[in-house]
């Protein structure tokens, strides 16, 4: 009888801590997102990367820059030269806003992108893109 007590609250307890790290990685403030009026960037998982080369990727999606020599892996020390990128990849949602006159109106693109904590080696692949209603018509 104290076993299958024991196995229970065990069972419990384990069932609870496991659905409250699910619940804290829903609301992850770890995430990046960039807005601006014309195009809105969400990671869907955080990039091993600071919030400076997540803005520059954001930046370049949205086409307000460009990142000098995309997908070339240009160190900024010898430590990717010896041991290899230390890489890390995060599928990305780009909303263009206001693409077309009439409804969809707004451009989804999906992007997965991969990049080094180490140096400023992206790449970034587009997967799909498809129109949306998400603006109202003026």
């Amino acid at each position: 009888m104290k076993t299958k007590t024991f196995k229970l609250i065990v069972l419990f307890a384990l069932s609870t801590i496991l659905s409250l790290s699910v619940f804290a990685d829903e609301f992850n403030p770890l995430i990046y997102q960039y807005t601006n009026p014309e195009v809105t960037i969400v990671f869907s998982s955080a990039l091993d990367i600071s919030e400076e080369r997540q803005q520059e990727i954001a930046e370049e999606i949205a086409g307000i820059s460009s990142l000098t020599n995309p997908g070339i892996a240009s160190p900024d020390n010898i430590i990717c030269t010896i041991f290899g990128h230390n890489l890390s990849t995060s599928t990305v949602t780009a909303i263009h806003h206001k693409v077309k006159q009439y409804t969809p109106r707004c451009l989804m693109k999906l992007y997965e992108v991969t990049a080094c904590s180490r140096c400023d080696y992206t790449q970034a692949e587009l997967i799909d893109s498809f129109y949306i209603t998400c603006c109202p018509e003026d």
